[in-house]
């Protein structure tokens, strides 16, 4: 038999609803350490799960700086994400922790994160980070902020930029941007503006809108305005400037 058909006769059977038993073998590393330290339920048929080695744990539980990052195409029926927790080490990033996540409501993050600090608190440790990097989910920055009120949190410059260029895309200047140079330049000091000392980004955006010529000023009109709701008055400006610091996004858990 071929190695995929040689694969499939060891792989379990994809459960057909959330009722599921976990075999012991996916519960444990390949040294015989347990691996899953939470299966529970999150609300009326909705299960998370979280895998972690001793090892693991030890490494994020005594990280300063912690990225974390949501897979959606990644995840398993029943489930909407694979949450992937890193630790960052000797400027390296280790993954160390994997929840599967049923949704993406604060409630279910804030479950996720109590579980971590019950494991911490059960290893004699607290789990309390210098930083953490994360992109802009609407429902995770409070989270953060109540579960780690003391941590300094930062959004994914990455994210920040990919955002700006996805409204761009939707706004339909795809090809102005790829072909007009002062649209491109103008499109680009918008996302750099998160780069600019904090007391430098208001008045920043304010003249950058101010300073451009009537053309791309009419043509970029609806992305301004979305960069002026959205980044400037939705999001706080200290979650997504960047300004001073070495580590600006979570890429690593991509």
């Amino acid at each position: 038999p071929g190695l995929n058909q040689a694969r499939r006769k060891l792989t379990p059977v994809l459960p057909a609803s959330t009722s599921f038993d976990i075999p012991d073998s996916y519960q444990i590393t390949a040294t015989g350490e347990k691996f899953l330290i939470c299966y529970t339920l999150v609300c009326r048929k909705k299960k998370m799960l979280i895998f972690s080695s001793p090892k693991q744990l030890e490494l994020v539980f005594n990280s300063s700086t912690i990225l974390m990052d949501g897979a959606f195409s990644a995840a398993p029926p029943f489930f909407d994400q694979v949450y992937t927790i890193h630790a960052l080490k000797f400027e390296c990033s280790f993954p160390c922790v994997f929840g599967l996540l049923p949704n993406r409501n604060k409630s279910t993050y804030q479950q996720l994160f109590q579980e971590l600090k019950d494991v911490a608190a059960s290893m004699n440790q607290i789990w309390k980070p210098e930083r953490i990097i994360t992109d802009f989910e609407t429902s995770l920055i409070p989270t953060i902020s109540s579960k780690f009120p003391e941590t300094l949190h930062k959004g994914c410059y990455f994210h920040h930029n990919q955002a700006i260029y996805r409204r761009i895309q939707k706004l339909g200047l795809s090809t102005a941007y790829s072909e007009d140079e002062e649209i491109r330049s103008c499109c680009r000091k918008l996302m750099a503006i998160a780069l600019l000392p904090l007391h430098e980004v208001e008045s920043s955006f304010f003249n950058l809108r101010a300073t451009v010529n009537a053309r791309v000023k009419r043509e970029l009109r609806q992305l301004f305005l979305y960069y002026d709701d959205y980044w400037m008055n939705n999001v706080p400006l200290e979650l997504w400037n960047v300004h001073g610091y070495q580590h600006r996004t979570n890429n690593a858990c991509e």
